[in-house]
């Protein structure tokens, strides 16, 4: 406090709100009394944080001019804004000149502040038991286990705060050490919490005040005994003291199912761990709900000093419930220095070893991308491609996850990329699926072709078009990876970005020369842009229609159309041809009718020439004409009358027939053959 302008340095502008404050603060006993003289109400006048003057001769140590407002009168009990009284601040400073005097003026120390705590649990702060001590004092029964608001008593305070003198103290006043606060905590648990050395003194006040198993045991709301605090904290001389005691349970679970030797080995507590073995009695090695044993723990954290003490001490390296050993956790979290250690120490070891799934030690490294692991495991005699039972090795799950460096490490080491696993997808389709086009770049220069399809026919580009990685599709374009290639259902990698609304990559395989229209093979049909449709992406629906995209309905459309036209084209052909050969016919009739005329003409005139036919030749000709008017239905052949003008001079003269018979019958009976005569 600055004596001379009346308020603290480093709080800026004074929070007094008074003279009178100012007095209190400065020690200004006759100012203060002058003040409180002229006007009464001053002596309880509060400031910006509700604090009276009483309140301020607390903190400012003025015992003085705290005597001469509570002459005149100034309440004891006043509080500030944060509930506080007068008592409360002299209680945390451990004045204990200030709380005799406000004590002797009936200030009442059960008042509790915001966060409802008594002056009795401020006291507990205070190194010194004299403030603690006076104020149980003044106590009447059974008010020593007020609690504040999480259910705390002062003697919760006082192990939390390693004051082993005020937890006697609180005991000697009968103080329950078996309540529990809103945490579940009990004393002891503060107290095997705390770090300091001497936390082993407050830690034995309580248990010698009752040393029972379920003191000793207690687990708080999360299942934690005061073990399980002393081994997380690493007080490995708590950890002994707790341990000594007779029914201590060094396997109890908490909440997780964690033993304190689990919590050990995960932090590396190597000599907590070997002091645990040591006491415990059951010789058993407890597991968590998973199985996991606490040299998995220990494993996976690559403390090599602490499984060490593990293998020392004969502990078996057992699977856990996935059939994962403490090897593989630490193959997966990449401690070599545990690796290490153990081969060393176990020289039967099986690298090769096998969880559940068929996952070895490289396997679970080349997941998590530990490529000094890998190269361990590898050095001492690791197989390079093992089988899991999806028949992936440890090559597809570097690709899956995009590590890089580790596949060229197993590529180095003899590891096939042309393997693939019980679905037929290649490390290239691992790859793509994971959108690591780094690593599809690697394996393309090792070999691998762009276009190979598993056993629905997807190719990497399609698994890589599914999940949109622009990246990856644009370097199988480059590598000649054929877009319009469908698989078993007919859906081409086009399909997959349009049913999930990739338009960067709807974009690239459109310039990439992908055809937009390929159909599905299913009963359904669909093409990209029902796909587009379907999903509601707008923007892709957009642009396939910008570049000749067509829904199955409007495929359909458009087929019928065609075959209607097909078929109306048709008919009018058929109908042209039939009218054309009609045609056809009737003119070569009319040929042929024209040449058979030409012919009889003939064959009269040269009967003509020779002789005079019968008068009725000409009246019977014309009804033969009129009646034969085909060839071959009666009539004479071209090249039979022919014939018969041509002997028609050797024809003697007939007289005329019966009126039954045509004038020339018997002439060309005699003359034509049975098959020219009608």
């Amino acid at each position: 406090w600055n004596s001379e302008r009346g308020y603290s340095a480093h709080c800026g502008p004074s929070p007094l709100s008074s003279q009178v404050h100012a007095a209190a603060v400065n020690g200004e006993k006759n100012t203060l009394h002058r003040l409180i003289t002229v006007d009464p109400a001053l002596r309880d006048s509060e400031d910006s944080f509700g604090r009276t003057p009483l309140m301020y001769c607390v903190l400012a140590d003025r015992l003085d001019c705290a005597v001469s407002l509570l002459k005149a009168g100034a309440s004891v009990n006043r509080r500030d804004h944060s509930h506080r009284t007068a008592l409360h601040l002299a209680a945390q400073k451990g004045n204990v000149r200030f709380m005799k005097l406000l004590l002797s003026r009936r200030a009442d120390w059960l008042l509790k502040d915001r966060e409802e705590m008594t002056a009795l649990h401020l006291a507990t702060r205070h190194p010194s038991p004299k403030p603690l001590a006076l104020l149980l004092r003044h106590m009447g029964p059974g008010e020593v286990d007020t609690q504040d608001k999480n259910k705390q008593t002062a003697l919760h305070w006082s192990a939390f705060y390693n004051h082993a003198e005020h937890v006697k103290l609180l005991i000697k006043h009968d103080s329950n050490i078996g309540i529990p606060d809103s945490e579940g905590k009990i004393p002891l648990h503060w107290a095997a919490h705390n770090t300091h050395p001497n936390a082993t003194d407050t830690v034995r006040c309580i248990l010698d005040a009752a040393p029972t198993e379920s003191l000793l045991n207690w687990q708080d709301y999360e299942g934690r005994t005061p073990l399980h605090f002393a081994v997380a904290d690493g007080n490995q001389e708590v950890v002994k003291v707790l341990t000594s005691y007779e029914g201590c349970n060094i396997t109890a679970y908490d909440n997780l199912f964690r033993t304190p030797l689990h919590w050990a080995a995960l932090l590396g507590h190597a000599r907590i761990v070997h002091l645990l073995l040591e006491r415990n009695k059951s010789g058993s090695i407890p597991s968590d709900s998973q199985g996991a044993t606490p040299l998995h723990y220990g494993a996976q954290s690559n403390y090599a000093d602490t499984v060490a003490v593990f293998l020392r001490h004969s502990v078996r390296d057992e699977s856990d419930l996935e059939g994962r050993t403490a090897f593989m956790w630490a193959a997966g979290k990449g401690s070599d220095d545990v690796l290490k250690m153990m081969l060393d120490m176990k020289p039967n070891l099986d690298i090769n070893m096998a969880d559940k799934y068929g996952g070895t030690a490289l396997h679970a490294a080349a997941l998590s991308g530990h490529v000094t692991t890998v190269g361990v495991l590898l050095e001492r005699g690791a197989a390079v491609d093992p089988l899991d039972v999806m028949k992936h090795t440890p090559l597809f799950r570097a690709c899956e996850m995009g590590h890089r460096d580790v596949i060229l490490t197993l590529i180095k080491g003899g590891a096939r990329v042309d393997l693939v696993d019980i679905e037929g997808h290649s490390a290239l389709h691992w790859a793509a699926l994971g959108g690591n086009a780094e690593v599809c770049e690697v394996l393309m220069l090792n070999g691998l072709g762009p276009n190979l399809q598993d056993s629905a026919g997807r190719t990497p580009l399609q698994c890589a078009a599914y999940a949109g990685y622009i990246n990856c599709m644009a370097l199988l374009l480059q590598h000649d990876s054929d877009p319009n290639i469908q698989d078993k259902e007919g859906r081409t990698a086009l399909h997959w970005s349009c049913n999930n609304g990739y338009l960067d990559a709807v974009k690239l395989l459109l310039d990439g020369g992908t055809f937009p229209n390929h159909m599905e093979s299913t009963e359904e049909r669909y093409t990209p842009l029902d796909y587009a449709l379907l999903g509601e992406h707008q923007e892709v629906t957009q642009y396939l229609l910008e570049h000749g995209a067509l829904s199955i309905a409007a495929i359909q459309d458009i087929a019928a159309s065609s075959i209607q036209a097909l078929f109306k084209g048709y008919r009018v052909r058929r109908a042209y041809r039939e009218r054309k050969n009609l045609l056809m016919k009737h003119e070569q009739l009319r040929k042929d009718a024209a040449k058979y005329a030409s012919r009889q003409r003939k064959w009269f005139k040269c009967q003509f020439q020779t002789n005079s036919p019968p008068s009725n030749i000409h009246k019977n000709s014309n009804a033969f004409l009129a009646s034969d008017n085909n060839m071959g239905r009666g009539g004479l052949a071209g090249k039979e009358v022919d014939s018969y003008c041509q002997g028609a001079t050797e024809v003697p003269l007939i007289k005329a027939p019966s009126p039954h018979t045509a004038p020339w019958a018997p002439v060309m009976a005699a003359h034509c053959s049975p098959k020219v005569m009608g």
